[in-house]
């Protein structure tokens, strides 16, 4: 979804069509976006199932085509690119105003890419000008719109998403959404990082405030409720949660706090269209919360507070490197913008400095509070 949305921007921005190739386990997640029309590639499209391969990767990238300096020009406007933007410091070059006039005149242009690159389109002066008619006011919102207009969730999912919502989470007055991911439990275990959760809840963030048991059990009718959910592979961390705000709540003679999960996936399945959807179910429920916790790092966070249009906060990284093991302070901070963050590092970026500095050509970009390398679109540097 992060990828998508940054190619359907360069499409805005360059006059082109935006078709997508989805594996069998994506083509039931969401509705056509375009009326009247399809954004399926056609099944007997002439590289479709060619792409993915190394050797039409190394034949056809951008890299190739900039190193054959010396073939005719009508030689390369049959070409089409191939952006891989991780290994090939000359596709990296793509990000660059000087490469655009070749690029117009390459008829198709296979974009591959898993990260949100939308803020290197705003670095490039050749688009600033339009990405400011498009966002005169609001740089912090691209992904929420280009994400609420491509990605309508299909009626299977979309009937899971309101069946959960009515029964959970509707008649709460408040909704807070948990979004827990963890890279490695044998670097963090589930106990600290379950603590560093509370603590950013209740202490640091103040997201939750108890009132005091005796007098919600006076007060029913006037307590406020919440509902969180919470999102995460490792069931560990629902229980636990559920089981200490069960126990306040008996204290309290009112269910105050409830705690509510959609499935009972544990482990990431790569492939399979059910766990996709389940996976959607979440990020479509986080969005619709009223306030976002989510782990660093994580694109799952991104989509899910990007649809949402909410600045979330962001939990300390989870590599903790002390061998007492204590939890981070603060435990979570507030992030800087409702954008997901560009992760992969980013060397064009690095060699224009003055990107960086206040008052410099770009200042709606600035670093991810949670990667170190990583870019994301503000409305002020901070």
């Amino acid at each position: 979804m992060l990828s998508i949305s940054s190619s359907f921007l360069y499409a805005l921005l360059t006059n082109r069509v935006l078709l997508v190739d989805f594996g069998p386990d994506m083509v039931d997640l969401f509705c056509e976006p375009f009326h009247n029309s399809t954004w399926f590639l056609p099944r007997d499209f002439t590289f479709k199932g060619r792409a993915n391969t190394p050797e039409f990767r190394e034949t056809y990238s951008l890299g190739k085509l900039l190193r054959r300096e010396e073939e005719e020009e009508e030689q390369k406007k049959e070409m089409p690119y191939v952006a891989s933007l991780h290994n090939d410091d000359y596709d990296k070059l793509f990000f660059k105003s000087e490469t655009q006039p070749l690029l117009e005149k390459v008829p198709w242009l296979v974009l591959r890419s898993d990260q949100y690159f939308a803020p290197y389109l705003f670095l490039m002066p050749c688009f600033r000008a339009e990405l400011d008619r498009m966002f005169p006011d609001d740089k912090e919102t691209v992904f929420h719109h280009l994400g609420r207009y491509l990605f309508s969730p299909s009626n299977q999912v979309w009937g899971h998403i309101t069946g959960f919502y009515d029964a959970y989470l509707a008649k709460a007055d408040r909704r807070i959404g948990l979004q827990i991911r963890v890279f490695s439990l044998d670097k963090t275990p589930a106990s600290l990082i379950l603590s560093q959760v509370i603590n950013c809840i209740q202490e640091e963030s103040r997201i939750i405030i108890l009132p005091n048991a005796t007098t919600t059990s006076r007060n029913r009718t006037t307590t406020t409720t919440t509902a969180i959910l919470v999102a995460s592979l490792f069931g560990q961390f629902y229980t636990e949660l559920n089981k200490m705000y069960k126990e306040w709540n008996e204290k309290a003679g009112a269910t105050v706090v409830g705690v509510y999960r959609t499935n009972h996936e544990e482990i990431q399945v790569l492939g399979s269209s059910s766990h996709n959807m389940k996976a959607l179910v979440d990020i479509y429920l986080l969005s619709m919360c009223d306030v976002l916790v989510t782990s660093p790092r994580s694109t799952f966070g991104y989509v899910a507070h990007g649809l949402a249009g909410l600045t979330p906060w962001i939990l300390q990284s989870q590599d903790i490197e002390d061998e007492e093991q204590r939890v981070k302070e603060p435990a979570c901070r507030r992030g800087v913008s409702k954008e997901p963050c560009l992760q992969f590092h980013a060397n064009y970026y690095d060699t224009n400095p003055d990107h960086r500095e206040p008052g410099g050509p770009v200042p709606v970009i600035m670093d991810c509070e949670d990667f170190q390398y990583g870019l994301k679109l503000v409305n002020r540097r901070v």
